[in-house]
């Protein structure tokens, strides 16, 4: 056996000791055998602990074991520092550690054999000697609690709990509790009782360290019944009243108990025989009044509500009068002309008095109107809103022993010349529409007495729009609703007491709402009596996605109102989109109206209520170029020769429009009424052909001869008793023309038919059927 210092090789440590086998690298072309290398298990040592022994076992694949194996044991790893331990028997299946420093050495066997190898590595844990343990000790906090009722909660705390490691667990069990109370302990450091009830209560806590040690300690809980103390009474302090003042008030508030005080009696003492008036005598302030000079002591008897008592007296000391009274002076009578520039002074700082004054008060007691005083408990104020009169103020002062003084001053005010009023109809006004109700002030308007009324009366060139609300025509505000764009022009006439007059123009100028040209004007189909505030938002957000064209848009509500024939809801909306900027821009009326159009036609269910009509606030129909839209009816008002697409506002997009020319439809009209009255009577004519068309008859016609030629002819020719068909007769057909012979007339006969040519007479042509 051999032994030496351990030393790293070049190799580098592995992280577990986990078996492998290897095959050995030899220089033959032989292909040695893998073995199989347990290392053994991992250890771990605790110091002062540092031997031990690892034991290397090797098997061939096959699984057989063999003896004729070489060892080599090796370090891979170990703790730093220089003295690293002693390894002996390094060449042998048990390799022999010891004087091992505290950390982590790693070791690796390689077995050898006949044309076999194979190696492991094993892990050596050397940890610092272990600790010597320590009991815990268990700490309460605090040990010995004494709870006064109405207070019923405490806390027991054992976080203070000691031990050398660590407490893993804490466990409170009471030991002593009054009948009747189930505390609820939690396995917690600190727990808290509540619901307490009188008695005595103790607690144990015990503590676990980390090594199961365990401590035990208690804590002892006093809860004592609730006291109720008696009241105590105070009457307040001794007061002193110099006459002629003779009231004063006792105060009793500052009587106290520890549950409250349930009720007050103030009562006179039997000592005491003068006369005095007692108000409040059950309440914590006892008022008295018309008391005498002398000694009064009153007692004031406290019950709490255990109905236990106490009582304090105190006195009342009236003497007579120490100091006068003070004096008042309200100044010097004053006598004014209007107009006046500006409001007149009152000077009530002469007045005097030995103690001292601290309070002064002016008010009017005479005048033919009010007036207005700015500050009235002043030694010095201002009055003004005068008219021609008689005015008389009156002045009181208080000085510190609530004596008091008054004195009167007197204002004339008169007029030598009556100055007209001054109408200002509060200057020119421009209003953006929508807006309800539209007011023009002149209650500014001044006169040197008084202004008793107003009137507003319309200029002659103003619109004659609008409501004036509340007949304020006669009031200092004029109040004005349902006006349109345009100009308004009020004229505003005041009179004063003696008739005078003046007069004033305001103009107003109703602007309409900038977006007026974008909104939108939506008639629904439904009554405006049922139409609630759900249903608005509802509508407003089916309109959105009606709208909604691949971009953010949102759809602002302007005005809902209604029909007022039939009764049904309108609302007039704007739309907005947000632009590449973030900010959000009106979408252009007549694109949301075309839209909007579009879509009810293919998606009209999205809405809850059918649309009776849609159209821009602002008629912006362009009317084909031919004319101008109408801004009531939104209907096209056509240029002369030109006329309405009926078709297209009928049956196309229902959009009145001028797109027909007169003259062209006259000349269209024309020959269509032409080209269908040609056919028409082409179609009666072959009609009535096909209908009445009867079957056509031929004629042979052949030349009649004169009687002397046909008797000359008969006697040549015809043989007696035999008809003669000749070739000279014409026709067409197979009928038969037979000659008649007729005598020879005395006279000449005019032929029938024919003329005399040459000199030669033809004879007539007579025709014969046979059927």
């Amino acid at each position: 056996n051999s032994s030496s210092i351990l030393a790293v090789p070049t190799t580098s440590p592995l992280s577990s000791s986990t078996t492998k086998a290897a095959a050995a690298v030899s220089p033959t072309t032989t292909t040695p055998y893998p073995l199989i290398v347990s290392a053994g298990e991992n250890k771990e040592l605790h110091l002062p602990e540092n031997e031990v022994v690892l034991s290397a076992y090797a098997l061939k694949a096959g699984g057989d074991a063999g003896n004729q194996f070489r060892y080599q044991w090796t370090l891979v790893s170990h703790p730093d520092g220089e003295e690293t331990g002693v390894m002996q028997d390094q060449n042998t299946q048990a390799l022999r550690l010891s004087h091992l420093r505290e950390g982590l050495y790693t070791f690796r066997v390689a077995v050898t054999g006949n044309n076999s190898y194979g190696e492991a590595t094993t892990n050596v844990t050397v940890l610092p000697p272990k600790r010597i343990n320590k009991p815990p000790v268990a700490i309460i906090q605090p040990d010995n609690v004494t709870v006064k009722l109405p207070s019923k909660d405490t806390v027991l705390d054992g976080s203070f709990s000691t031990d050398d490691d660590k407490i893993v667990q804490y466990h409170w069990e009471p030991i002593t509790i009054p009948i009747g109370y189930s505390p609820k302990l939690n396995d917690t450091p600190t727990v808290q009782l509540k619901d307490l009830i009188p008695g005595f209560y103790q607690f144990m806590l015990k503590v676990t360290d980390s090594d199961g040690v365990t401590n035990s300690t208690s804590a002892n809980v006093t809860v004592l019944k609730e006291m109720d103390y008696p009241p105590t009474a105070n009457a307040g302090p001794q007061s002193v009243v110099y006459m002629p003042n003779n009231e004063v008030t006792l105060n009793g508030n500052l009587s106290t108990d520890d549950k409250g005080i349930k009720s007050w009696e103030w009562t006179k003492s039997p000592d005491t025989d003068k006369h005095v008036d007692m108000e409040g005598t059950t309440s914590p302030y006892l008022h008295l009044s018309n008391m005498e000079v002398g000694v009064y002591k009153f007692l004031l008897k406290v019950t709490d509500t255990a109905d236990q008592t106490a009582t304090a007296e105190v006195h009342v000391f009236v003497k007579p009068a120490s100091n006068q009274a003070p004096t008042a002076d309200a100044g010097k009578d004053i006598r004014v002309s209007l107009p006046i520039d500006k409001p007149l002074v009152l000077n009530g700082s002469h007045s005097s008095d030995d103690v001292g004054i601290t309070l002064w008060h002016w008010s009017q007691i005479q005048g033919p109107k009010p007036s207005q005083i700015e500050e009235p408990n002043s030694a010095m104020t201002k009055v003004s809103s005068l008219i021609p009169g008689e005015y008389v103020f009156k002045l009181d002062v208080l000085d510190a022993n609530n004596l008091t003084s008054s004195d009167n001053v007197s204002i004339i005010v008169t007029q030598n010349q009556n100055a007209p009023p001054k109408a200002d109809a509060g200057g020119d006004r421009t209003v953006f529409l929508p807006v309800d109700v539209v007011t023009l002030n002149g209650s500014r308007s001044t006169d040197d007495v008084e202004i008793i009324s107003w009137r507003w009366t319309r200029d002659p060139s103003s619109l004659a729009a609008g409501h004036i609300l509340e007949n304020s025509s006669f009031s200092p505000i004029l109040r004005l609703s349902e006006l349109i764009p345009g100009r308004y022009m009020f004229t505003l006439t005041v009179s004063d007491t003696q008739g005078a007059t003046g007069q004033d123009m305001a103009s107003l100028i109703i602007k309409p709402t900038p977006s007026l040209a974008q909104q939108v004007e939506l008639l629904l189909d439904v009554d405006i009596e049922t139409f609630t505030q759900e249903q608005l938002d509802t509508v407003l957000k089916q309109l959105e996605l009606l709208l909604h064209d691949g971009e953010s848009l949102r759809v602002h509500l302007v005005d809902l109102g209604y029909q007022q024939d039939s009764r049904r809801v309108r609302i007039t909306f704007v739309a907005e989109k947000e632009n590449a900027k973030g900010s959000w821009v009106l979408c252009r009326g007549p694109l949301m109206v075309a839209r909007l159009k579009q879509r009810l036609r293919t998606h009209s269910a999205l809405l809850d209520w059918d649309v009776m009509s849609v159209d821009t606030v602002v008629c912006q129909n362009e009317c084909s170029g031919h004319g101008t839209c109408d801004v009531y009816s939104k209907r096209c008002v056509c240029e002369a020769f030109w006329m309405e697409d009926f078709v297209r506002a009928s049956l196309g997009d229902r959009e009145s429009n001028c797109d027909w020319s007169v003259l062209y439809v006259i000349i269209i009209s024309f020959l269509l009424l032409s080209v269908l009255s040609t056919s028409l009577w082409g179609l009666a004519c072959f009609c009535s052909r096909m209908h009445f068309r009867r079957p056509r008859i031929k004629r042979n016609y052949t030349l009649l001869k004169d009687s002397r030629d046909i008797e000359k002819d008969s006697l040549d020719l015809i043989p007696k008793g035999k008809t003669l068909t000749t070739s000279l007769m014409a026709s067409d057909s197979d009928s038969d023309t037979l000659f008649e012979t007729r005598p020879r007339p005395s006279v000449a006969v005019k032929p029938l038919t024919g003329n005399h040519r040459m000199g030669m007479s033809n004879g007539g042509l007579k025709n014969r059927v046979h059927t």
